[in-house]
Formats: structure tokens, C-alpha cells, sequence
């Protein structure tokens, strides 16, 4: 698969050194196209309130991608896992998948298969124990989830949601004498960590922890690093499609589409 150089992709510092007003806006796109063949990347906010502008936007640019490739072998390569047994409606699976269920939902109707290239939990988390401790990179796991589920318009009930996902995590993992409760693994680890107690109160504080940007504690070098692993993941699936010919439509949030930007378009003039 070794396809494209994912040396190529922006450094933290390189990111950081870019003009605030690409660095923050949002979403952010590009495309390319070399004999004929077409690339679009539509790097998203992410959201799940079906209201939002940016899906009126995102199915704009898909639109736009069909026409120019109808007919032609092409494939979606999108961020969030999506049942794609329940595309029951558009509003539905925005609610609970974001611009990942509206993508999908769409190339359903095209008959435009979709592929979401991300390692498995058990690979993420072997790359990450190389620099950190199982109860850290448990503890930004849950964060990440969490984070996805304050995005919902209807949240489901937490306490489900959050065993359903410590339940997921603990069969992937399968480390033995790990304690994966919540007490421990979340709440004991959050009060050490920020030395208060963990409340879905402090849903700004909470949303932020699994940000690269949050300097309050170590969680974010994990962020980083998982960053890294599945940016490097992503890209080497890219240019698989890519020099098999495939015409691409990327749906991912927007500092993966800045970070990948230069290595694709380097895939692309080769």
C-alpha cells in the first residue's frame, strides 16, 4: 500500500505555522484531478444537527463530484462508523452518524460504494502503549466518545452510551486485570489527572479534553499520537484507491484534511 509518502504530512509545528485563516476555517476543501481522474476532500466540522449549513454544502460538492464522475469506477472514503443497514432517512442518520451518515446515506442512493479506512482499536492501541500507560490511553478513548456524544441533538441516555462503549473497548482490547469500570477507569483517572471530580456538568471542560489544543494535561500527546497513527492509516488507503484508479470523495473532519493536504497533493503530481 505504500503508495504515497506519509512523510509528507504536516508536523504539529508545520500546522501551527499556517495563516490562522486557513488553520481555522472550517470546512475546509480541496481537489484535485490528473488525467481525468478526480480527488475532492471536503474536510468537515463535525456535526450532527441535521439544520446545520453544512450538509446543504456537503451535498452540493457531492453533486458536483457525481457529475463529473457518473458512470466512472469511484469511491467514498468517509470518518465515522455508519450502520449502513439503518439509512432509514437523511435526518436520522445525521443525528446519530453526523457528515459521515449523510455521506454514506447519499452514496447509497448513487449506488457509490464507501470504505472507512481507520486502524482497528486493537492496532490504534498496540502503537500507542509504545509511549503511554493503559489507563491513559483508555481514559482519552472514553473522552473521544464522550465528545461525540455531547454532539448529538438527542443524546441517548449517558451511563448506556458509555457502558455500551467500555464494553466494545474491553473485548477489543482483552488486557487482563485491567479494571474497566467507570470509577476507575474514568472517574478515578479524571481526578487525578485535573483533581475534581468527573461531571457531565462541565460540558465545555469535557469537550476539550481529547483536543491536540488542551495543554491542562499529558491527554493531549496521546491525541497526538493517535492523530499520527490514523493519519498514516488513512493516507496509505487513499493512494490505494487512488493508483487503482478510483475517483475519491473524502469526507473527513478538518484537521485531517489540512494535516493530509500536502502528501495527497504530492500522490496526486507524481
Amino acid at each position: 500500500m505504500n503508495h504515497i509518502n506519509t512523510d509528507l504530512l504536516l508536523s504539529d509545528e508545520e500546522h501551527l505555522a499556517l495563516p490562522k485563516e486557513i488553520r481555522q476555517k472550517v470546512p475546509y476543501l480541496y481537489s484535485f484531478e490528473c488525467n481525468g481522474q478526480i480527488l475532492y476532500y471536503f474536510g468537515s466540522k463535525h456535526v450532527m444537527d441535521p439544520k446545520h449549513p453544512q450538509f446543504e454544502f456537503l451535498h452540493e460538492k457531492w453533486q458536483d463530484f457525481l457529475d463529473k464522475t457518473r458512470g466512472r469506477k469511484s469511491i467514498v472514503i468517509h470518518e465515522g462508523i455508519v450502520n449502513e443497514k439503518n439509512l432509514i432517512s437523511l435526518e436520522r442518520v445525521i443525528e446519530q452518524h453526523g457528515e459521515s451518515g449523510a455521506i454514506v446515506y447519499w452514496a447509497d442512493k448513487d449506488k457509490v460504494p464507501c470504505f472507512r479506512p481507520e486502524p482497528t482499536i486493537a492496532d490504534e492501541t498496540r502503537e500507542l502503549l509504545k509511549e503511554f500507560s493503559r489507563e491513559d490511553i483508555f481514559y482519552f478513548f472514553m473522552m473521544r466518545g464522550t465528545a461525540t456524544w455531547q454532539r448529538k441533538v438527542a443524546p441517548e441516555n449517558f451511563n448506556e452510551f458509555i457502558t455500551r462503549n467500555i464494553q466494545r473497548y474491553k473485548k477489543e482490547l482483552d488486557w487482563s486485570g485491567f479494571d474497566f469500570s467507570f470509577e476507575s477507569a474514568i472517574g478515578k483517572v479524571h481526578k487525578k489527572i485535573f483533581g475534581k471530580e468527573f461531571s457531565l456538568e462541565d460540558k465545555d471542560f469535557l469537550a476539550q479534553i481529547k483536543n491536540l489544543s488542551f495543554y491542562e494535561s499529558h491527554i493531549n500527546k496521546v491525541a497526538k499520537s493517535s492523530l499520527r497513527i490514523r493519519d498514516v492509516f488513512i493516507l496509505e488507503h487513499i493512494g490505494k484507491y487512488w493508483y487503482e484508479g478510483y475517483n475519491i470523495f473524502i469526507v473527513y473532519g478538518s484537521h485531517h484534511a489540512r494535516i493530509q493536504e500536502r502528501a495527497i497533493k504530492d500522490m496526486v503530481e507524481a
